[in-house]
This record gives C-alpha cells, structure tokens and sequence, in this order.
C-alpha cells in the first residue's frame, strides 16, 4: 500500500477479540470503548457515497460462534433489515438504525445466513489473524498522524480482495481511527471525519 499526502468459546469456536488477550493489550494503547463507540456513531452516520468502515461483534445465533467483524456501515444496516425482514422505507430504516447505535456492546445476533454473508460473517478473519495484521503495522505511526480524526490523507491498497482494506480498516478502527472507503476508487481508504471534504487524489507519490 502506499500512503499519499492531499492539499473463543470452547475449542476456539469463539473469534472475537475479547478473549484475545495480545490483541487486545495491542489496542488498548491507544483507543478504548468510549472512543470506539463516539466513532462508531460518527462513522455509521455517513450517508454518503464514500461509507466508513465500523468493527462490532457478530453472534452466529444457530452455533453461537461470535466474530469480531469489519464492514462498510451499510452493510451491517443491511444484514439488520435482512435478519428482521424490515423493508427500506423511512420508518423501517429509522427503526433499524436506533436498534444499532442504541446497542451498548455493539454485539449482534444473527440467525439468517443471508444476514450473515452480507457481512462476510464465514469468510472474514479471525481474531487471531487481526492480530497479526495488527503487529506488522507501526500502530504508533498511524496514530501519531491520524490519531485526531481530521485527517484527509489517503492510502491506495494494490488491491480491494482478500480482506486486505477491512482488516487495515478495522486495525484503524480499534485504534480509535475512522477511514472510509473512496466512492470513486474502491482500492483506497482515506483518515478522517466523514464530513470532511476529501480532496482530488494527488498526482504525486510521497
């Protein structure tokens, strides 16, 4: 990637980052669930064509397998309205909505398989992955220079598979560190508030 400058439960069926103790001592360095939970309002809030990324607990209902997971915003919306059959007017969303920002613990519980695909519930790593991906980061750099939240600085990933954008974006997250996704090219990821401006990508490298 290349950053640009701009003008479990038994046998480890449970995934989620609480019971990943290097995980979280990684994390809480820097961020903590106060944090994490003002950005998670500010990042689901955005309603534009560039969503942030938010990180909760998705709860496999039928085997009880959680998984801490990293998505665009609109996509947890949607596998809330998959998993209650609500529809998209405006009563139906509002209500979903109040439903996610008013969950304390941002743990969700799904039972659909369709609700759990919509947020790559089977594929997307695991803690332990998220981890690993975390410690071949300079954490310290990314919060040093991103850490305040108003940033529109920019990072083009060589590739939009795999999970690679989610997990940097997740890693983020837990730090305490909004990013969305570009609306234009899906292989970048800017810092910052979401009703910041973000600017035309830059011509030059640095």
């Amino acid at each position: 990637m290349t950053i640009f400058q701009s003008c479990g439960l038994k046998n480890s069926s449970d995934n989620t980052v609480i019971n990943a103790k290097s995980n979280i001592d990684i994390f809480e360095k820097y961020s903590n669930d106060s944090i994490r939970e003002r950005i998670f309002k500010m990042a689901y809030g955005n309603n534009s064509t560039a969503p942030s990324y938010v990180v909760f607990i998705a709860v496999d209902s039928k085997t009880g397998t959680k998984k801490e997971i990293c998505c665009e915003a609109p996509f947890l919306s949607g596998a809330m309205h998959r998993e209650l059959g609500k529809g998209y007017d405006e009563l139906s969303a509002e209500y979903i909505d109040s439903l996610i920002l008013e969950n304390k613990g941002k743990i969700f519980m799904f039972e659909n398989k369709e609700s759990l695909d919509n947020i790559n519930f089977f594929t997307y790593p695991d803690s332990v992955r998220i981890a690993k991906i975390a410690a071949q980061n300079d954490l310290d750099y990314y919060y040093k220079t991103y850490g305040a939240n108003d940033s529109i600085n920019s990072i083009r990933f060589d590739t939009d598979s795999g999970f690679v954008q989610e997990t940097f974006a997740h890693i983020m997250f837990k730090c305490g560190i909004i990013t969305s996704r570009d609306c234009i090219a899906g292989n970048y990821i800017w810092f910052g508030e979401p009703n910041l401006s973000q600017p035309k990508l830059p011509e030059i490298e640095k």
